[in-house]
């Protein structure tokens, strides 16, 4: 990036993304905390492609579901709370690809806005996928606490990820192609 770009709040859609991500993850957590409670110190933690138990281990085992699904998410909450300081001042860290080429076409005050949009793509991808394995984690517990897996869970897991990565895919997509023309309908920048 050749010049400054003003930071600008995020859109309303963005926050609503944030805060969807920040329940995720708490929803993470307080699954955690709710089946640690209710689980016997000695519980299956193994199991055949049936979903049958095929060995066993402490409960602590799972300690590190919450703590490993949190960590990318906290991330990305971070790098969106600074993203016009990374780019202003990181520029190389953070590649845009297409959209960085195209920022310096645009004008000055319309920059930021184009940058939150790309951001806020980003922002739900995570929050679909930090979902996603709320509901994952929801049914490797069920599996803990019933014996088996749950007639859903296969198909779930299988199905949403393509159902979460395409149409994020798509966004970022018609965003190229938006901010391509809208980069043409303005004269260059000096």
């Amino acid at each position: 990036m050749d010049e400054f770009i003003v930071s600008k709040p995020l859109s309303r859609r963005g926050k609503n993304l944030v805060f969807l991500l920040i329940l995720a993850v708490l929803g993470i957590w307080v699954l955690w905390i709710h089946f640690y409670q209710t689980f016997p110190d000695l519980i299956s933690t193994q199991f055949t492609w049936k979903g049958i138990p095929s060995n066993t281990g402490i409960k602590i085992a799972f300690a590190s579901f919450p703590i490993l699904s949190s960590i990318g998410p906290i991330f990305i909450l971070l790098i969106i709370k600074y993203r016009f300081s990374l780019i202003n001042q990181k520029s190389r860290i953070v590649n845009f690809s297409a959209l960085s080429n195209m920022l310096n076409k645009l004008p000055h005050e319309r920059r930021s806005d184009w940058v939150n949009r790309y951001f806020e793509g980003i922002l739900g991808l995570v929050a679909f996928l930090t979902l996603y394995i709320l509901v994952m984690e929801y049914g490797i517990y069920e599996v803990v606490r019933a014996g088996h897996l749950p007639s859903w869970f296969t198909s779930f897991a299988l199905i949403a990820p393509p159902l979460i990565i395409f149409p994020w895919l798509f966004y970022l997509l018609k965003l190229t192609r938006d901010v391509t023309r809208a980069s043409k309908t303005y004269p260059p920048q000096v």
